[in-house]
């Protein structure tokens, strides 16, 4: 998912703890810029998936669910 999103590879490793010895890395660092666009690519998709959950039925008997569901969108 997060390479769908284009993260760069760099951010990618720095999030899963990798420690990548090529010169790449060693020349390369995470900006603000490469983790807010993951972030704001996943918090789409969780929207979307929201959005179709409250398509189905906008209640739920789970409580945090539910929260979600039913709290304004915006």
């Amino acid at each position: 998912m997060m390479i769908e999103l284009g993260t760069p590879a760099t951010l990618l490793d720095a999030q899963m703890g990798h420690a990548d010895g090529s010169v790449q890395a060693i020349y390369s660092h995470v900006t603000q810029e490469m983790t807010d666009r993951p972030l704001d690519g996943l918090t789409e998709i969780w929207r979307a998936a929201l959005e179709a959950r409250r398509g189905l039925s906008p209640r739920s008997a789970v409580v945090v669910l539910d929260r979600l569901l039913t709290e304004p969108t915006g």
